[in-house]
């Protein structure tokens, strides 16, 4: 009987032909499949970027509403200083790690960020990186005046041509009223939140005069878009459940103007009255259409986020001016609810963000 090929170690031609074959096939092809299956994984993770959404900067725009939220919260109730500075600081950490990320999803999938940017309705969210650029800024002025100039200017200028370019896009004609959404008033409230800021830069009376160059074109985008949209959302299908959360946008054309207005008079009149009060029923009559059972966490949660806390700091500003007890209660509890609204929706996004939900096609 031949016995060549019963041990690896023959001399044997056909024994060291077996066995290189059974050690190559049993050991090194297993290693070179599980090189295989980890550079799927690699893939995978890296893939997962092509679906970074530009509307991820809405928390951005949260984070710098609560600073500024903490900010007046230290004058009129008391609170720590410090919790505005350390909101502002994680605000400009989360900012800079999206626009790192984002950058990279432009150089790796320059296809994915422009199918995004010429969309008619995500081309809005765009905006939401304008607006924390201008908030982050004036957060940043006692701190470093050139770096917040720097900013505000990059957020301003860039603003007026993204405004340009949407409004633009949108008297072309032939668009689906269905997009008429809540975001479509992202573009006008890049501009007035821009203006809001601005008087804080320090540019004298030319900043003076761009930021009411701003709050005109803002003030007037906004009230126009508002119309067209409270009438699809009346008269058309409800929206897709994605914007469902976006549904308080409607509140902040007046919670923003008002904020924007107030930096140009010293005292409430009829008119910013009537700004903060019906952009307060709004927000109520919405919060309790888009908060109901059923609702399931999405990255436009920070939509709602943004939309609270130009609530929130609006009614501090009208409290701080007016003395108002009634209104500095309201203003108490529309912190209050930032606070808990952020936190909610951080943790979620989190927790998607390391279980691979959150960045998935949509």
């Amino acid at each position: 009987m031949d016995t060549t090929l019963k041990t690896p170690f023959s001399t044997t031609a056909p024994a060291f032909s077996y066995n290189y074959n059974y050690v190559f096939k049993n050991y090194f092809f297993m290693d070179l499949n599980n090189d295989i299956v980890l550079d799927k994984n690699i893939q995978k993770k890296e893939n997962a970027l092509q679906y970074f959404p530009v509307s991820l900067f809405g928390s951005t725009v949260a984070l710098a509403g609560l600073g500024i939220a903490f900010k007046q919260s230290a004058v009129i109730f008391g609170l720590p200083k410090e919790l505005g500075t350390i909101v502002a600081v994680l605000g400009w950490c989360v900012f800079l790690l999206l626009i790192v990320c984002y950058g990279i999803k432009f150089v790796r999938y320059p296809d994915k960020v422009m199918a995004e940017l010429k969309h008619p309705v995500q081309a809005n969210f765009l905006g939401t990186f304008f607006i924390s650029a201008v908030l982050l800024a004036g957060l940043a002025v006692p701190y470093c005046l050139l770096l917040a100039q720097i900013t505000w200017l990059a957020g301003a200028l860039g603003g007026l041509v993204y405004m340009y370019v949407l409004t633009s896009r949108l008297f072309r004609g032939d668009l689906n009223v269905l997009d008429a959404v809540p975001p479509t008033l992202i573009p006008g409230l890049t501009v007035l939140n821009a203006a809001t800021t601005g008087i804080s830069m320090g540019f004298g009376w030319f900043g003076d005069e761009i930021d009411t160059i701003m709050f005109s074109l803002g003030i007037a985008y906004v009230f126009t878009f508002f119309v067209i949209i409270s009438y699809r959302l009346v008269h058309r299908a409800p929206v897709i459940p994605f914007l469902v959360p976006t549904l308080l946008l409607m509140s902040a054309p007046f919670t923003v103007s008002f904020i924007c207005y107030m930096t140009r008079i010293t005292s409430i009149d009829a008119f910013g009255s009537v700004l903060f009060y019906f952009g307060f029923f709004i927000y109520v009559v919405l919060f309790f259409n888009v908060f109901k059972k059923g609702l399931k966490f999405m990255i436009s949660w920070w939509g709602a986020c943004f939309s609270t806390g130009a609530l929130a700091n609006a009614s501090l500003k009208y409290a701080f001016i007016s003395k108002d007890p009634m209104v500095r209660d309201v203003a108490g509890a529309m912190l209050a609810l930032l606070v808990v609204l952020i936190t909610i929706t951080a943790y979620l996004s989190l927790r998607n963000l390391f279980s691979g939900k959150l960045l998935r096609p949509s």
